[in-house]
């Protein structure tokens, strides 16, 4: 049997075809492919990275399982639509969110709690029964929270203020993301008129390099952690799970929490696209074009 497992965030996709049989595997990495920010490019990308495995291995993509973890897809309207689009290339397949595949794969199918930190945030709680929970994850527009695209929206409107200010741009954290988008009306405004998500968690490793020599940096960092610590208390409620931090913050978040979060805290022992292989084996019988969905909201 051939797995084909995916997982697609907002700023990249990573692919695994897996020979079930042998162990033999061919991996690759592309663009993103979260429904929610260019659903297109995301469909785009994920044909791409089939296209070439395949390819690779020697095989049509009929003769493969895909079980996809993508953001945006615990948006039903989204989920449908992919479904309907992706599913006839596979012998099987199975959609769900990239939160839930990373969860899987985490602590490789046993409970623990994950706090991903990309471009968004979210968390999702698996229990020893197999209860799942998500907490957070609503999107760039309401929530993500302690995510980067949410870190780098707070840096831009620190500097919005001190460009209206009598004093101007004095910041060294808003300096750099000045150059980054802009300084003036004449620049700024087109700027934010088309920023995506993407765009703003592209600032968010500024705050952290400013740390300890810009105030307004570290003023940044403190309502970061809080976000995430409160993210962290609210998707663990009374459960006693170990806590993996996911995602590109997650790395720099982790010594900047308190003592009682870190003393939670574990290494991922799985990737998500471990956790994709472990949902695969819930298919036991792989039907044509079987679509199978984590009825979750959107990353």
């Amino acid at each position: 049997m051939w797995i084909l497992t995916v997982d697609g965030g907002g700023s990249k996709t990573l692919a695994r075809l897996t020979n079930q049989a042998t162990g033999q595997n061919w991996q690759q990495q592309a663009g993103p492919a979260s429904l929610t920010n260019d659903f297109s490019l995301a469909l785009s990308n994920i044909n791409l990275l089939s296209n070439s495995l395949c390819q690779q291995a020697g095989i049509s993509s009929k003769q493969a399982i895909a079980v996809m973890g993508l953001a945006g897809a615990g948006n039903p309207q989204q989920h449908l639509q992919a479904s309907q689009q992706l599913a006839k290339h596979y012998a099987g397949f199975l959609l769900t969110t990239d939160a839930k595949t990373s969860l899987y794969g985490a602590n490789l199918g046993q409970p623990v709690l994950v706090v991903a930190l990309g471009t968004g945030s979210v968390a999702m709680r698996l229990l020893a029964d197999g209860t799942e929970r998500q907490v957070g994850g609503w999107g760039f527009n309401i929530g993500d929270e302690g995510g980067g695209a949410w870190l780098g929206k707070q840096a831009v409107r620190e500097l919005l203020w001190q460009v209206d200010s009598l004093t101007g741009i004095t910041s060294p954290l808003l300096s750099a993301v000045a150059l980054q988008i802009g300084e003036d009306d004449t620049t700024l405004l087109p700027w934010l008129k088309t920023a995506s998500p993407n765009d703003y968690a592209a600032l968010a490793p500024l705050v952290f390099s400013h740390a300890g020599r810009c105030g307004i940096a570290d003023m940044l960092l403190e309502r970061h952690v809080e976000a995430v610590q409160q993210l962290l208390w609210r998707a663990r409620e009374q459960f006693d799970l170990p806590v993996v931090l996911l995602g590109g913050l997650a790395e720099v978040t982790a010594p900047l929490l308190n003592n009682q979060c870190r003393a939670l805290l574990q290494n991922a022992r799985g990737s998500a696209l471990d956790g994709a292989l472990i949902l695969a084996s819930t298919l036991t019988t792989p039907l044509q074009n079987n679509t199978i969905s984590g009825q979750h909201h959107d990353e």
